[in-house]
C-alpha cells in the first residue's frame, strides 16, 4: 500500500514540475525503466534517491514521499527582538528617567519599538528591512547626541537597543534569502 501510493505520487510530482521519465533519469543518471518501475510501484528509489528527486521537483522530501502541502515557514524570531526591545526601554523609563524630558523621549521610544513590534507582520523584506534601519539610525541618533539626554544610563540603554536592532536586521534578512531559496 506505502508502495503504491509512493509511485503514484512520485508519477504525480514529475509531471507537476513538467519532466518526462527520460529527462529526470538523465538527471540522476539511471536508466529511464528505473523510472517506470518507482512509478508503476515495482520498485522503490532509495534514500539518496529520493533526496535527489525532492531536489529536481523543487519540493521537500517530506512533500515528494507524503504529498503534504508546503508549510508556511514561521520566523521563529521575528516577535523575539521586538519584545526584548521593549522590554528594556519599559525597564529603562521606570528607573531611568526622571525628568518630563527624559519620561517624554522614553515614551517616544516605547512607541517606535510598538510600531517596530507590530511590523514584523509585514510581508515584504525591503519594506521591513528599510523600516528597521529608520529605526535603528533613531535610536543610534539618542546614543550618540549627548544633547537628547546626557545620561550615561541612557545613551547605554539606546546602544543596547541599537545591538538588538542590528541582530534583528541580520535575521530578517537571513530569513528572507533562505526562504526565497
Amino acid at each position: 500500500m506505502i508502495a503504491s501510493n509512493l509511485s503514484k505520487l512520485l508519477k504525480k510530482r514529475r509531471q507537476a514540475s513538467g519532466l518526462t521519465q527520460t529527462e529526470v533519469a538523465k538527471k540522476l543518471h539511471v536508466s529511464r525503466q528505473a523510472i517506470s518501475n518507482w512509478e508503476t510501484g515495482r520498485h522503490l528509489p532509495d534514500l539518496i534517491l529520493i533526496d535527489q528527486l525532492a531536489n529536481i521537483y523543487g519540493i521537500s522530501i517530506d512533500e515528494l514521499i507524503n504529498d503534504n502541502p508546503p508549510k508556511n515557514i514561521e520566523n521563529p524570531v521575528k516577535r523575539t527582538y521586538p519584545l526584548l526591545i521593549l522590554a528594556i526601554l519599559i525597564t529603562s523609563r521606570l528607573t531611568i528617567a526622571s525628568s518630563s524630558r527624559s519620561l517624554l523621549i522614553m515614551d517616544g521610544l516605547i512607541l517606535l519599538s510598538i510600531g517596530l513590534f507590530n511590523l514584523t507582520k509585514l510581508k515584504k523584506l525591503k519594506l521591513q528591512v528599510a523600516l528597521q534601519l529608520i529605526s535603528l539610525m533613531t535610536f543610534l541618533i539618542c546614543t550618540f547626541k549627548s544633547n537628547i539626554l546626557s545620561s550615561f544610563s541612557f545613551q547605554t540603554t539606546t546602544f543596547i537597543v541599537c545591538i538588538i536592532l542590528s541582530c534583528q536586521l541580520c535575521s530578517t534578512y537571513h530569513y528572507f534569502k533562505k526562504r526565497s531559496n
